[in-house]
């Protein structure tokens, strides 16, 4: 089923996409020469946008849809808080999408009615 569950899991990013086209949200990146799997969609919110990702998951648990804030980067953990690092950037990417970012539900058992209050809710909250 790996090939059945990747190409779902590809419709699921992709309706996101399309349906955010019009909101201050970008959906995870990839490379256009690449072939990503697709596991999980996340969105970015534009900075600037007074809307945050925990408004938007608040939102969403409250039609009882499960969304998740994207993983803390390590060095913003309590345990590896206030330890030497190496980063390239002035801000840090990770804790850039961190700030602006939350992953939407991304079952392969989502239906076309499950993606559509995701999508309502997600709107709504920017309207």
């Amino acid at each position: 089923h790996l090939e059945e569950h990747r190409a779902k899991k590809e419709e699921i990013y992709h309706t996101y996409e399309r349906a955010f086209a019009d909101l201050p949200v970008r959906m995870n990146p990839y490379l256009p020469d690449s072939r990503p799997n697709f596991w999980l969609s996340c969105l970015t919110i534009d900075p600037g946008c007074a809307v945050t990702p925990e408004q938007l998951r608040l939102a969403l648990q409250a039609e009882n849809i499960e969304a998740r804030p994207i993983w803390k980067p390590m060095h913003l953990q309590p345990v590896f808080q206030g330890r030497a690092f190496l980063t390239a950037a002035e801000k840090p990417v990770g804790e850039d999408i961190f700030a602006r970012g939350l992953c939407l539900p991304s079952d392969v058992k989502n239906t076309p009615a499950d993606m559509e209050r995701v999508i309502e809710t997600v709107k709504r909250v920017f309207a």
